[in-house]
């Protein structure tokens, strides 16, 4: 039953990376829109941004508590168990990955800020 439960947190772990990155891409789309449209476009993007950083929040939860048991038992469960000899393209991933989080941060205060002038105007 364990390893069941290892394994159902792994994928589910993988599935909120792809929420995370999904939720990012909509509020870039819907950003890039929002500047290049009227105000109908910048109020679809005040409109969605609660949502989506819902989602993303949720995502990040996840992937940090997720990733706790996925660490654990990464020489059993995981990639480990496959091929020990893949730490560096794990180290490399988990690189791409921050810049990714650190990047969507950035985003997503821009379009704080674009929402807030948005309101203010």
């Amino acid at each position: 039953m364990l390893d069941i439960l290892i394994i159902m947190n792994n994928y589910f772990h993988d599935v909120a990376t792809a929420v995370l990155i999904a939720a990012a891409a909509i509020m870039w789309a819907l950003e890039r829109q929002a500047r290049a449209g009227g105000p109908a476009d910048a109020r679809v993007l005040a409109r969605a941004y609660p949502l989506l950083t819902r989602f993303a929040q949720g995502a990040l939860v996840w992937i940090v508590l997720g990733g706790i048991p996925r660490v654990i038992f990464f020489n059993t469960h995981d990639l480990g168990a496959l091929r020990g000899d893949l730490v560096p393209a794990i180290i490399v991933k988990h690189i791409v990955e921050v810049a990714a989080v650190v990047l969507g941060v950035l985003l997503w205060r821009r379009v704080k800020r674009q929402i807030e002038a948005a309101a203010s105007a």
